[in-house]
């Protein structure tokens, strides 16, 4: 038995427009969070679309008032780029571009 998965699971679905409400807030495709969407709102309006996560510390500082730990929002990062919200550029560590 081969254990390896399609690239697109999850995302085979289609549109989700013809689903009734119900269904959809059950769902976790597509849907971004609003600190998702605050990173990346704030990536692309105060460093131009990419930032490392030293800025981003101090941009969701500026922004918000509130310190996040660094090593959550590292992690966060990450888990942004695996998902596709945000590209992670190549051989440079912690520096994120938007898509």
């Amino acid at each position: 038995m081969d254990d390896s998965l399609p690239p697109d699971l999850g995302k085979r679905v289609g549109d989700l427009d013809d689903l009734p409400p119900e269904l959809r807030a059950q769902l976790q495709i597509g849907r971004i969070g609003e600190f998702e969407r605050q990173i990346i709102e704030l990536i692309e309006r105060e460093y131009g679309g990419v930032a490392n996560v030293d800025e981003v510390l101090v941009g969701l500082y500026r922004a918000t008032g509130e310190i996040h730990q660094r090593q959550p929002l590292a992690n966060k990062l990450y888990r942004m780029g695996q998902a596709g919200q945000l590209i992670s550029v190549p051989r440079k560590k912690g520096v994120y571009r938007s898509k």
